[in-house]
């Protein structure tokens, strides 16, 4: 919650967004943020449409030109949760001809005191909450960018670990209430606690994967998933008890079973090269981070003898 004491000093697409109490609501300014972008996207294809191209001699200018004369049949703005979601499509406008979609957040920035770092808000109404249309929730996604481009400075296989647990989410549908942010959470806290390097080489990564898998079903069993940066905040409350009893059973099952967990490694390496938005990857690259995590886990003694 951010309260405006100086509404004169700040912007027209701030002070349309506080309320009668003073407050800047998180919702009003969601919502501001997301008519402002219609209007730049309606502005650009008026523009566009009113520029005579008989004058361009080149093709890539001309191609250009075309396609901000459709740039706002193309793309399509909607709410999705605290983002506002830019689906970009081909033409014509169908569900298949979707390209990609980017979310775009809406956060307030405040200088930090003496020195220390700014702190960030996003526009994310709490549920349930009497006050949910002026509540704000503080965000640490520069800081866990930051965190994610450092991880691997000593050419560990961090980074590795995090992309062969996506990819076992997206093949099994039993893990599908975890999020990458559950993920990159666990990651991070196995990171500060296997402190050497040498224990993250490309070789460990069997057991480094294993290493996070045992941490979540072990964080899963007590119902607690600490946030890494704000430690008093559960972040698997919001889940029902029964969906995080199976999805402690089921990691449970793949930590004490080779065959199981060999078998979903195996389905991993088949991506079809699609993320969530339908855009092509590097499948090449995932499938090849798969193969070394199982060639890792064969000719190691992760599981022993007997499953």
């Amino acid at each position: 919650m951010v309260e405006n004491k100086n509404g004169k000093e700040t912007n027209q697409l701030i002070r349309m967004a506080v309320g009668k109490n003073n407050f800047l609501s998180a919702e009003k300014l969601a919502n501001r943020f997301m008519g402002e972008l219609n209007r730049c996207l309606q502005q650009c294809q008026q523009q566009a449409c009113n520029e005579d191209d008989s004058q361009l001699t080149n093709d890539e200018a001309k191609w250009k030109l075309e396609q901000l004369r459709h740039i706002n049949d193309r793309i399509k703005l909607r709410r999705h949760g605290p983002a506002v979601q830019m689906d970009i499509h081909h033409l014509p406008l169908t569900p298949e001809n979707k390209f990609y979609s980017v979310d775009m957040v809406p956060t307030i920035q405040i200088s930090g005191r003496n020195s220390n770092e700014d702190d960030y808000y996003v526009a994310k109404p709490l549920k349930a909450d009497s006050n949910a249309m002026i509540a704000w929730r503080r965000s640490f996604s520069v800081f866990e960018k930051d965190r994610l481009m450092k991880l691997d400075q000593d050419n560990g296989c961090r980074k590795q670990v995090l992309r062969v647990l996506k990819v076992m989410r997206h093949r099994d549908t039993s893990l599908a209430a975890l999020t990458s942010y559950h993920f990159k959470t666990v990651l991070f806290r196995k990171t500060d606690e296997l402190n050497d390097s040498a224990l993250w080489r490309s070789e460990c990564m069997g057991r480094r994967l294993m290493d996070v898998i045992a941490q979540m079903e072990k964080e899963l069993d007590r119902g607690v998933m600490p946030h890494y940066f704000l430690p008093d905040v559960n972040l698997l409350d919001g889940l029902k008890e029964k969906a995080v009893f199976n999805l402690r059973h089921r990691l449970k099952c793949l930590k004490n079973s080779k065959k199981k967990m060999m078998k979903l490694l195996q389905q991993s390496r088949q991506t079809d090269g699609l993320n969530r938005f339908g855009v092509t990857c590097n499948t090449h690259r995932t499938t090849l981070i798969v193969f070394n995590v199982m060639l890792s886990m064969k000719h190691s003694k992760i599981y022993g003898p007997v499953d």
